[in-house]
């Protein structure tokens, strides 16, 4: 294991540009090395709550009337500034996250990249719509909602809020960002160097534990509550915000079912499946979750797979002889052993694979060898919960039908992927399946996906969409303006309505 010990940074509280320190620190320890705290983090408490809130409130006045074309040149800005010093984001998010260097690299490149892309949408998608007959014109404007309140998940923090912050800052909005405890550091820090381009109190930072949360979540003044977490939180944020009729945004947990079909070949498929089934040691929304093969083919591509999945090395995050990493935490870390021994205990078969890059350091970290289940039924609780972590259960099949409806048979329903090797075949099962997004032959967004794919879930897997103007909708109301002509004391005035920006 890489030596990486360093004095532990001190986090504070960012609130209308400028950083407040707490009564109350947490710590952050290393996944992969408990002896070693990374950094010391400030728990905001309701009273930070509403400081922040009021600080964004009373941004949003102003910043909702900056030209779109400013708003978007700061945009540009903080991302110029963000990879400058994406090299040590995304050290510090090994060190707290757990992941592998190469997947923490992606995630911050990702953060950048998604400010640019929602400054390079939005001048366009907020231009106002015009139509009118002789008698009348109507005239829809897009404005922006208010104070957002976005809280971001430990697995992808970079990108994840990113995704909030362009759309929402781009659109005219303000916010408050609340990051998880488990992965709080690298993100405050890029925040706080994102906040430094914009004028005070429109981004703000705030870390803490079950108190901030529902005190964000409920604040009178946020119009908008941003989540991205497991359905569990989602229903209790949800349940929060309905006390004041809230806005919402939720993109919530996954079991993204794979389905095999029979003229697909293990040997080109297996390797592109397990990059795609162990991302961030499996710990994605949109990791493939469960794998459903025809039984003509099952032995064989198994075979495939546990032979691709036995050559993984476990190790720690910045060791390069590392290609999987531990899991986050220690409530994930003993989810997924419990789920394991339940599963042995039901009578599948549980082949744990792959190898320890040091096994002495094993026990100081949450260090798990990736999972094949077998033999298994298709409404075990392997398959049909979300695992989000090393484990794969592969199910055999008889008919493309019952392939589609167990595919369909849990209330998760983000994305999804068939593997063929006739694209019309292909897209004809695609049509069928319950999901956001399902993939043909991949399971990731391509170079088109990034600009053109709206992101995100049906049925308890989430409600809205991130990415494209699809995603900037998201962030506005629509406001219509109804004008009688017959009123008009002058052709000039008409002139003006219509073409007011």
């Amino acid at each position: 294991m890489p030596d990486t010990s360093t004095p532990p940074i001190k986090i504070d509280l960012v609130v209308n540009l400028q950083t407040r320190p707490a009564d109350h620190y947490f710590e952050v320890r290393d996944p992969g090395n408990f002896s070693e705290v990374v950094a010391t983090v400030a728990t905001a408490t309701v009273k930070d709550v509403d400081a922040a809130v009021d600080g964004a409130h009373q941004a949003a006045q102003t910043w909702r009337d900056v030209p779109v074309q400013e708003r978007n040149r700061l945009l540009l800005q903080a991302a110029d500034a963000l990879e400058a010093i994406a090299g040590d984001l995304a050290t510090t998010l090994v060190r707290e996250q757990g992941m592998l260097l190469a997947d923490t690299k992606r995630d911050v490149v990702n953060g950048y990249q998604t400010l640019r892309e929602a400054a390079a949408i939005t001048e366009a998608f907020l231009q106002a719509e015009t139509v009118e007959d002789g008698e009348s014109l109507i005239r829809v404007e897009k404005a922006p909602i208010g104070v957002i309140a976005a809280i971001i998940p430990w697995n992808a923090p970079m990108g994840l809020a990113m995704s909030k912050v362009g759309p929402a800052l781009a659109c005219g909005n303000t916010l408050v960002i609340k990051p998880s405890p488990f992965a709080p550091v690298a993100l405050t820090q890029a925040l706080q160097t994102v906040a430094g381009f914009f004028p005070p109190g429109v981004l703000n930072v705030l870390n803490g534990d079950g108190e901030s949360g529902p005190a964000l979540t409920r604040h009178p003044l946020v119009r908008k509550v941003s989540f991205t977490g497991s359905i569990n939180t989602g229903r209790a944020v949800m349940a929060a915000a309905a006390e004041s009729i809230k806005n919402i945004g939720l993109e919530l947990g996954g079991n993204d079912p794979a389905i095999i079909l029979d003229d697909a070949d293990p040997a080109e498929v297996v390797p592109e499946l397990v990059r795609r089934i162990f991302p961030r040691s499996g710990q994605v929304c949109y990791a493939v979750k469960r794998i459903y093969v025809p039984k003509s083919l099952h032995d064989k591509f198994l075979a495939v797979l546990c032979a691709a999945i036995d050559k993984l090395q476990v190790g720690y995050g910045l060791d390069p002889r590392a290609t999987l990493a531990p899991v986050n935490n220690k409530n994930q870390f003993n989810f997924i052993k419990g789920l394991l021994e339940r599963t042995r205990a039901s009578g599948a078969t549980v082949q744990e694979l792959g190898g320890k890059v040091d096994p002495a350091t094993w026990d100081q970290g949450y260090y798990l060898r990736p999972a094949v289940i077998s033999n298994v039924a298709p409404t075990a609780e392997v398959v049909q919960s979300e695992q989000f972590g090393p484990i794969i259960p592969v199910v055999a099949y008889n008919t493309e039908d019952e392939a589609v409806q167990m595919a369909n048979s849990t209330e998760h329903g983000l994305a999804s992927s068939i593997w063929t090797g006739d694209f019309d075949r292909g897209l004809k099962l695609a049509q069928r399946i319950e999901a956001g997004v399902t993939f043909i032959n991949s399971h990731a967004r391509t170079s088109l996906g990034d600009r053109h794919l709206p992101f995100g879930g049906v049925k308890q897997s989430g409600i809205g969409r991130v990415r494209t103007t699809i995603g900037l909708a998201e962030y506005i109301e629509y406001h219509a303006i109804s004008l009688n002509k017959k009123n008009l004391t002058s052709s000039k005035n008409h002139a003006n309505v219509k073409g007011t920006n």
